[in-house]
Parts: C-alpha cells; structure tokens; sequence
C-alpha cells in the first residue's frame, strides 16, 4: 500500500478523514527531514494531511516532555525516608484514603468517655529525664557552702552539714594515651653466676610490635564500625604529641583481623549450614593499577544464618560465580533473597528460594511518588499484609504460631493483591512505572509468597539489607579499599562485629578478651567463639544478683 494510499480512512460515514503520517522521530526530531517532507507535501497539496502530521508530532512530543517533566520532578522533590502511607499521600493530596500500615491503623479507637478510666500514668512513654544505669561508676564533686554562709545570721553558730542536694550528670573521662612498660624479670644464680633466666616472653600480635593490643581493639572497632580513616586516627594522636603511623597502625590492626580466621570459618560454617538463610550484596571499590579506572568494582556479599550469625565475603566481581564456588557441595535450606539473577546461584545450591516483598512494594512506591495513584490500593494490601507479621512480632509468636496467623489472616489479602496485580496488567501502560512494577510483582509471585508455604520464610530481606547498609555509609567516608587483602580483612572484620551485635555482645570486650585467649595460646576454638561468650556473660548476670543477696 502507497502512502497516498494508506493517507486517508473511511470513517464509516463515507467521509475521509486526513491519517498523520510520521514525518520524524519525536525523540531525536530530525529538522532536516521535517524540512523535506513539508516541501514534499506542499508540493502534492496535501494541506490536510500534513496538519494532522503535524499535530500528530507535536501530541507525542507533548507527552514524552510531560513524562520527562514528571520524573525529573519526582526525583528532584525533596521526600521524606520514610515510605509509609501516611507520608505518601501527603504528597499526593487528593488520596485521602486510611493508611493500612501505619501505626494508627492499628491502634484500637478510643474508648467512650463514660467508660471507667484504668489506674496508671497518663503517659506510659517517658520523655523526660532518664534513669541513668546503676553499674556506671559514679564520681562524686562536692561543693562545700563557703565559709562565709556557714554562720547562721540569727544565732551567730556555725551550721552543721545535714545533707546533700544531688544532680547526676552523665559525662565522660577523655581517651588519654599511656606508655605501658613490659619488664621481664631476670633473675641469676648468686653462687656459681652461670644460671640466669628470664621470664618467658608471651605472643604479640607483631613480634616486636609497638602497638598495644588496646589500642589495636579500639581502631579495629572504630574504623570497620565507625568508619574512622585510620588517617584520622593519626592526626587526633599527632595533635596530642603521640607518634602514630597510620600505615602502622592499618597493618597491625590487619594482623589482629587474621588472628580471629578460625573464628569466622566458624561462623561461615554456620550460616551457611543454617535452616534459614538470607543474603545480599553490594559494590566494594577496590584501587587496582591495572584497571582503566584505578578502581576496580569488587562485591560484599552479606549471608545471615538463622538470625544469630552474620558472614561477609568479599568477590573481585560481581559475577555469581564466586558464590557458585562459596556454595559449592552444598545444599541450602530456606533463603531469602531479592529478584536479582544473580542470586539463582541459591537455586543451584538446592536452596527454596523466597522473594523481597519490600522490594515489591517500592516499585509500587515509586509509581506514586510519579503521580500514578492506580498504585494506592496495592500499597493498601501490602501494609495490611505487613501488619500481620508486625503483630506477630509484637505478641512473641514462635514460628509455627506466626505461620497459623498467615494462614488465617495474610492468605486472604495475599489473594486479593494477586486478583489487583492481574486486573491492573490488562490497563496500565507496561513501560510505565507502575507497569513495570506490577511485572515484577507478577513475575515473582512464586517466591513472594514464599511465606505462606514455608514456615521460616521471611516476608522481606530488610534484615540483611540493613546489615549492609553500615557498609555503605561507611563506605562514603573511605571511598575504597587498598587492595584485595584489605578488602577480605574488612570483611572478616564486618562478620565479627555484626555477628557480636546480633548476639547482644559488646563487640570491644569480646574482641579484647578473646585476643587475650588467643596470644595466651588457647587452642579450642570452642572457648573463642562469640556464643560461647554470650553464654558467659549471660550466666554472670543471672548469678550475680544471687552473690548481692548472699553478701545481704
């Protein structure tokens, strides 16, 4: 068929209506070709014809800069983090509908006012002045009346001390730096003046190191914890006079990670050979002289076991082949994880893989912060779904009471979201944010609703993404990584304080008294584990208000 041809169509009236003929491209117009065909079609006479063209190119050209001005807004509008429904509409006015996962929403209404009012502070939550903890050392500063007070005005006799007003005050007693001067007896024989002995010498950390193992505990926490450059850490000694070396002070604290190796293996084995099983990765910068960029793009994988133990590893790549080769004979049980092909090594590994339903919920949104408010009603059943774990997690459910609390009040909603995801598909545009949020949540329902069918299944693998997400503010600060050994230490330094935290342990005291055992010789592993710890720590503190009511 001939443009001429296919120009006009019977509109079933027996008129002919003009068909726009594309002229260019309304994403990259070509001015030139626009040129060419106006002259052409003002040859032929086609007036009517290239208005409708016209008008056509204009139209499309209008929506793609309405979707451009759309999303340029919505990135550059300043939002608050939180995604709750609540603070969502607020920046859609006109969705004035009830927020299923806020907070209010599962706030029981309030009683009527005749109803008899229960003893008990009118506010429960206390904002005022805190307790401060009974096993702080106190430091006394008295202030003594001056002596010029000390005389009472009406009898003229000095006034005896009958008391104190107290005010505690939470303060802190300044990091200072010490010389600690290890002597090594000598002793000989005074007779015959041939047997002399000295004191055996214990391991260090660096034979003949000159950092104590203190300070290398506080920079080792300080800078994989708190992401102190160990730049910084020289220029605060520098300014009180103390000669430290970063380079020193990164090394020696690099020898002390290594020391604690047999301890993360450990806790590799362990959340590897875990009944449930999370992980997630990120970008690790790594400088490398051979790379066009001086900075290669390795990856720290995350893998939490059971909620107890934490492992990173660090991967030159990003490529699943170093994780194909990390779960290499063996099979996992339940695992979380994201949609990210990527992660179907864990399907390789025998794994039953589950989905982030936070990760199905962000696309929905996103398509509402852009304006579409279709994705109102599938944030509504995503936060009722949510509750339902929320109160389970509130009332300390065990697993298989969590998992009849699905059955009987997630299901449902679970049904109606896929019956809204299903009917959506058939009217919104696919390339569309919303589109394509929905076909997500479509292509991944199997694992989404991993949940229902699997007892341990976590809804959303925020556990693991807010364990990475240390890493990536600290990673602003340090912008990289000298290398690869750097990065395997910064990973094995990341599994034991994150593996301390999940186990309610103070990552600075374990690490200074296991380092303790270590250089003491102490060769079962069993005594240097960090549960092994806890369950120390945990038996002190149950015995100890019984050794208070003994001395009573």
């Amino acid at each position: 068929m001939t443009r001429a041809a296919s120009s006009e169509k019977d509109d079933g009236g027996g008129a002919a209506t003009p068909a726009a003929v594309p002229m260019t491209s309304a994403f990259a117009p070509d001015l030139e070709a626009v040129r060419r065909f106006i002259t052409s079609m003002l040859a032929r006479g086609a007036i009517a014809e290239l208005i409708a063209s016209i008008l056509s190119l204009l139209a499309r050209m209008r929506e793609l800069n309405t979707e451009l001005m759309a999303k340029v807004a919505s990135h550059s509008r300043k939002r608050p983090p939180s995604e709750t429904m609540h603070r969502l509409q607020l920046e859609l006015p006109l969705l004035l509908g009830p927020a299923a996962n806020d907070d209010a929403a599962s706030v029981p209404p309030p009683a009527p006012k005749d109803e008899k009012k229960k003893r008990g502070p009118k506010n429960r939550h206390r904002h005022g002045r805190p307790i401060l903890p009974a096993h702080l050392p106190r430091v006394e500063e008295i202030h003594a009346v001056p002596s010029a007070l000390r005389t009472c005005p009406t009898c003229e006799v000095e006034a005896q001390p009958i008391g104190y007003k107290i005010a505690s005050k939470l303060d802190v007693v300044p990091a200072h730096y010490v010389v600690r001067c290890v002597k090594h007896e000598t002793v000989a024989c005074q007779e015959c003046h041939d047997y002399v002995v000295t004191a055996p010498k214990g391991d260090e950390v660096l034979d003949r190191g000159i950092l104590g193992n203190e300070l290398l505990v506080q920079a080792l926490v300080d800078h994989y914890d708190d992401a102190v450059p160990w730049e910084r850490m020289e220029r605060n000694a520098r300014a009180e006079d103390v000669p430290l070396s970063a380079n020193t002070l990164a090394s020696s604290v690099g020898r002390v990670i290594d020391l604690f190796e047999p301890v993360v293996e450990h806790i590799k084995e362990a959340c590897l050979s875990s009944a449930f099983t999370a992980l997630d990765a990120t970008r690790m910068p790594v400088l490398d002289s051979e790379h066009p960029l001086g900075i290669r793009s390795g990856s720290l994988w995350l893998i939490e076991g059971d909620h107890r133990y934490s492992y990173f590893v660090y991967a030159r790549t990003g490529h699943a082949k170093h994780i194909d080769d990390l779960l290499a004979g063996r099979t996992l049980a339940s695992v979380m994880c994201d949609g990210s092909p990527t992660n179907n090594c864990v399907e390789r590994a025998g794994g039953a893989r589950g989905g982030c339903n936070a990760h199905g919920r962000r696309g929905l949104v996103f398509a509402l912060r852009g304006g579409d408010a279709r994705a109102t009603r599938g944030l509504d059943l995503f936060g009722a779904i949510f509750h339902v774990d929320a109160e389970s997690k509130r009332l300390g459910e065990s697993l298989d009471a969590r998992f009849a609390r699905r059955q009987s009040d997630s299901a449902p909603l679970v049904e109606e979201l896929r019956l809204w995801v299903a009917e959506r598909r058939e009217d919104v545009e696919p390339k569309s944010a919303l589109g394509k949020a929905l076909g997500y949540i479509h292509r991944q329902w199997t694992r989404l609703t991993a949940f229902l069918r699997d007892p341990r299944m976590e809804m959303t693998n925020n556990e693991v993404e807010s364990g990475l997400r240390r890493w990536v503010l600290d990673r602003k600060t340090w912008l990289f990584v000298g290398h690869d050994l750097s990065a395997r230490r910064a990973a094995d330094a990341l599994t034991l304080l994150r593996t301390c935290r999940k186990m309610g342990i103070e990552p600075r005291r374990y690490l200074r008294e296991t380092l303790a055992k270590i250089l003491a010789g102490e060769k079962d592993l069993v005594a240097l584990l960090p549960e092994t710890h806890a369950k120390r720590l945990a038996a002190a503190k149950l015995a100890a208000p019984s050794v208070v009511a003994t001395a009573a």
